[in-house]
């Protein structure tokens, strides 16, 4: 234990400052719902600027310590507010771009201004020794413990007593009626950021005392220690964030201790504890702790992309332009090689960040095991070049589908947490080891390819060889993002709950999308380390993951001129104009303009120039109209009529916590007929509605469909089996027009779970989901917006718009959840009529959530009452509209008359 004692007192004195880190984290994540990726490089800023005042300007420590941390920590805190409250309606992806970008911007800048090396420093606290149990400590150990303890309880009652600590606490929980209550949630999340940058940058001088230098490489990265004591304080719990802090600093210290060996994997595994912790819970931590509150998300920015006339024509001239590049091109000629490979790279980012909206901070990694692979096959095993890069790229596919796993289990911020901590643990571990690059820092030898006719292996040659191949991988992405799978991929980033809901395994289509950007981004780490010609660990560093999603989320166009745009940002441009410091200049750029772009999305060309050249290229310019809906005046193709069933809901509980949603509650909904549930709000209509559809699991009792018990059976499952269903909250794939969003109602239980029908439609599928979604077009009176795109229509039109893709699908039972939410009195009896003839013409069955009583007891034959999430009464509408228990309970006195009145009418 004696021997043991140095180790804890370094893991303690370590742990302390990434707690610390970790505490302002935590704290500014539960405010605001942003993981601030940023957070170390505000350390960063801190360390240095008690650097320039104590080392460069000879203030006394305790001066600059305090305008480094007090100062810095004010400031950066109101900065940080601002940026949080323009990003609050910004999708998960936008706030990890921003993020992102402050990181770019502060590293750069302070790399500009003080360089990349690291800058000693004479440690400020004493240094004199104590004798603790024996061992000899500094009192500067003791100091950094003391202060994160200290800190660390001042918090927790802060919070825990004080009226404004009670506040912050509120303003998590609701932020509405915080607001009624007179206190200002913007105030208050200020202050709860000003606090949370304050321990970011008390942690700056600390970190220069224990390091006895100041380099922003090492600064920023320590920001994953914070990340991974923030995952075992459950992103929430400051005394757990706190102890997690000091969990990681003991494991790493007292792993060095006990990890001996010559092995170069298992002698990595200390310095790699924090990556190891980090991906690790990322895996095994229950997915309810990784629940992101629920958020108004932003209207849709849609973005416009020339006529296809004008593409065509573009992409000729482009491809022209690039075959001539080796007669002008000079000197430069590796630098367009190089641009091409990352075109690759990019295709390969973009199908997750632009096509499925993922955000995953891996790609550098992927791109790094598909050099080494082919250096392996084709020097080492002396495989033909070709066939060793295709390898190359399906040796990743299987690492692909590994981290596809966190994809299926996480989303927004925790997976890309997950894929940098996976990213960071391969660098760590596995770089420098015989496995990968191997410790000599000679690099790989990477063949280029070689026929005796001709001369691929000059740098003319080659220069063609990564042309062709990032030809070819832009028609396959293209064809993918226009296929069947692309299709699935736009919807699940818009909504994977109402994909899962018209019968798709999401997480197939995720399996899908991971494997395919693996392999493409092996093959363009491959083409880059041979344009290398030895490429080492630092060529493929795992961090630069976060610069290529944050460069794709700022580029214009659409696939493959965002990944061409972004490819010569990053290359060509340093490769024409290269003055001092310009790398750090054009990643300064790009982290202003991923800042601007996620709280401000550009508008692009005006409105007036877009339709001129929509008309030139042939496009129509015209918008859609809309009009009111009134019944079909043609005659509906009734397809076939489904078979009789009936769904069963028995002795059904649902219990959240402490608290019971639903209690032994019993329903019948058949085919051919109209069913109601109704009750006021929050009695458990929707908790009903998400069980028979596989969304919740009950605590108690079970579900049948047809016979068959679906009780643990997924969301897409009961689709397929005849489920279909409606949002309280709309679920639409708004980036997609009304045509796209039924007529993939249609064909999602047609992809369903089997991977070759993801990718590949049988023949016929196409044009039955076609002809399923003009009819259900027509039938809900939207064909005049049949190419609008959703995110621009009203809350009404959006209704319709669900229902149709309902109506589309092949389904045997449908749970409408307010549908007539947002239809004014005309709309909602012509929307009365639709349900009405769907269930004569198909023999569908309905089970309807509704809260207008004239349309419930118009279209429905037999009625469920609910309150406090127990039955309270069931019969027709005659026995519904007379009973005084369902009228003291939920329809009173008025909402009754209205009842009766259309009861008498029907």
């Amino acid at each position: 234990m004696h021997d043991l004692l140095p180790y804890l007192i370094i893991g303690l004195t370590s742990g302390s400052v990434y707690a610390l880190i970790a505490l302002g984290l935590v704290l500014t994540y539960k405010v605001s719902n942003i993981f601030n990726l940023a957070h170390g490089a505000i350390a960063t800023v801190s360390a240095y600027i008690f650097y320039a005042l104590h080392v460069q300007h000879h203030v006394s420590w305790p001066l600059a310590a305090l305008a480094s941390v007090v100062g810095a920590g004010l400031v950066f805190g109101l900065i940080m507010e601002r940026i949080a409250k323009a990003l609050e309606g910004a999708d998960f992806t936008m706030r990890i771009v921003a993020t992102v970008g402050i990181l770019l911007l502060i590293t750069n800048t302070c790399q500009l201004a003080f360089g990349s090396f690291p800058l000693p420093v004479e440690p400020f606290l004493p240094v004199n020794v104590v004798n603790i149990f024996g061992v000899a400590v500094t009192v500067d150990r003791i100091i950094i413990v003391a202060v994160a303890l200290i800190a660390t309880v001042a918090l927790y009652v802060f919070f825990r007593n004080s009226r404004l600590g009670k506040s912050i606490r509120a303003v998590v929980d609701n932020a509405e009626l915080l607001d009624l209550s007179g206190t200002s949630p913007t105030r208050v999340r200020r202050v709860a950021w000003i606090i949370g940058c304050t321990f970011a940058t008390l942690s700056g001088p600390l970190l220069v005392d224990t390091l006895g230098s100041v380099d922003v490489g090492t600064l920023t990265a320590l920001v994953i220690q914070a990340f991974a004591a923030a995952a075992l304080g459950s992103f929430s719990s400051l005394p757990l964030t706190y102890v997690g802090g000091l969990f990681i600093g003991l494991a790493t210290s007292v792993s060095t201790k006990y990890i001996h060996t010559s092995d170069q994997i298992v002698s990595a595994i200390p310095s790699a504890m924090p990556f190891i912790i980090l991906f690790v819970l990322m895996l095994v931590m229950p997915k309810a702790r990784l629940v992101v509150r629920s958020m108004m998300k932003r209207k849709l920015h849609v973005r416009w992309s020339l006529p296809p006339r004008f593409q065509i024509g573009t992409g000729i001239a482009t491809l022209t332009l690039l075959f001539t590049v080796p007669l002008w091109a000079g000197y430069h000629l590796g630098d367009w090689t190089a641009m091409l490979s990352y075109v690759v790279l990019f295709l390969s980012v973009g199908l997750l960040v632009r096509t499925s909206g993922q955000v995953a901070l891996c790609h550098a990694t992927f791109a790094a095991i598909g050099a080494v692979a082919f250096s392996k096959l084709a020097h080492e095993a002396g495989i033909p070049w070709l066939v060793a890069l295709v390898l190359a790229g399906l040796v990743v596919v299987p690492i692909g589908a590994i981290i596809a796993i966190p994809a299926i289990r996480l989303s927004g911020t925790f997976l890309a947490l997950a894929t940098l901590g996976f990213g960071l643990l391969v660098q760590s571990v596995f770089y420098q080891s015989s496995w990968m690059f191997g410790l000599d820092g000679f690099g790989l030898a990477m063949p280029k390819p070689h026929l005796s006719w001709l001369a691929l292996d000059t740098d003319t040659g080659f220069y063609y060889v990564v042309l062709a191949v990032a030809c070819v991988t832009a028609l396959v992405v293209v064809t993918l993002v226009r296929s069947r799978l692309g299709r699935l991929l736009r919807a699940m980033a818009d909504s994977p709950q109402a994909l899962a809901t018209a019968g798709v395994s999401v997480n197939l289509t995720r399996l899908l999308v991971f494997c395919i950007s693996a392999f493409f981004a092996a093959i363009a780490g491959a083409l880059y380390g041979m344009y290398i010609v030895a490429p080492t660990g630092q060529s493929f560093d795992a961090f630069t993951s976060a610069t290529y999603v944050t460069l794709l989320a700022i580029m214009s166009g659409i696939a493959p001129w965002y990944a061409l745009n972004g490819a010569i940002a990053l290359t060509i441009v340093s490769s024409y104009w290269h003055p001092t410091g310009m790398s750090n200049y054009l990643q300064i750029l790009f982290g202003l303009s991923a800042i601007s772009v996620a709280i401000l999305p550009p508008q692009g060309l005006p409105a007036g120039v877009r339709a001129k050249i929509d008309r030139w290229g042939g496009a129509n310019p015209e918008a859609p109209k809309a009009r009111q809906v009134t019944a079909p005046k043609r005659d509906i193709r009734r397809g076939r009529r489904i078979s009789p069933g009936r769904l069963e809901v028995q002795d059904l509980t649902v219990r959240f916590g402490g608290l019971t949603a639903v209690r032994n509650f019993d329903l019948e909904a058949h085919t051919g007929t109209i069913t109601g549930l109704i009750g006021p709000n929050g009695a458990g209509k929707t908790t009903i509605f998400n069980v028979c559809s596989g969304l919740i699991r009950p605590t108690g009792g079970r579900v049948t469909f047809a016979g068959a018990d679906i009780s643990r059976l997924s969301p897409a499952a009961r689709a397929r089996r005849g489920i279909g269903r409606t949002y309280q909250h709309i679920e639409l794939w708004d980036s997609m027009t009304v045509r796209q969003n039924v007529t993939l109602g249609h064909e999602g239980a047609l992809a369903g779970s089997n991977i070759v029908r993801q990718l590949v439609p049988m023949r016929g599928d196409r044009n039955a989901a076609v002809s399923a979604a003009d009819d259900a077009i027509a039938l809900c009176g939207l064909t005049e917006l049949a190419d609008a795109v959703v995110a621009s229509l009203s809350t009404g039109k959006r209704r319709l718009i669900e229902l149709a893709r309902c109506l589309a699908g092949d389904f045997t039972l449908l749970l409408l959840d307010e549908p007539s939410s947002g239809l004014d009195a005309f709309e909602t009896e012509a929307f009365g009529h639709v349900l009405r003839q769907v269930v004569e013409e198909r023999g569908i069955g309905i089970l309807l959530v509704e809260h207008d009583m004239r349309l419930v007891m118009d279209v429905c034959e037999y009625i469920y009452v609910l309150d406090f999430g127990e039955e309270i009464f069931r019969g027709t509408p005659h026995e519904v509209a007379a009973s005084t228990v369902v009228r003291s309970a939920y329809l009173g006195s008025e909402e009754l008359d209205v009842a009766t009145r259309a009861v008498h009418l029907a």
